[in-house]
């Protein structure tokens, strides 16, 4: 028969293992937890900071769309004189078209109308 010594000390093992569980236990809960609040409060302040970039980042992008627009126009009117400068330089009948309307030229026995816009 084991001693009494021996029984005792089996029961307080047994006890004390128990106990060290339970604390394990409580302590991975509260570890679980605590990283889970992180994981939130992390997330939120990530999307929170985030909000102002994605203003600036959408208010660039309407500029950029802005300056390109633009920059479409002025090609569109680069063009536009390069065809004139061109025409002006090789084609007399243009030539001549553009300087009796700018210039109010006209031919002998010509008559003008010109309707004025106000």
């Amino acid at each position: 028969m084991p001693a009494p010594s021996d029984h005792l000390t089996k029961e307080s093992r047994h006890s004390a293992g128990r106990s060290v569980r339970g604390r394990t236990t409580g302590v991975r809960i509260v570890t679980r937890t605590a990283f889970s609040v992180f994981l939130i409060t992390a997330c939120v302040a990530l999307g929170v900071l985030s909000v102002p970039q994605m203003r600036k980042l959408r208010a660039l992008k309407e500029e950029l769309a802005r300056a390109k627009a633009l920059e479409s126009h002025v090609e569109q009117e680069k063009h536009q004189k390069r065809r004139d400068l061109n025409a002006i330089r090789n084609d007399p009948a243009y030539l001549e078209l553009v300087a009796r309307d700018r210039l109010d030229l006209y031919r002998e026995g010509e008559k003008v109308y010109r309707i004025e816009r106000k």
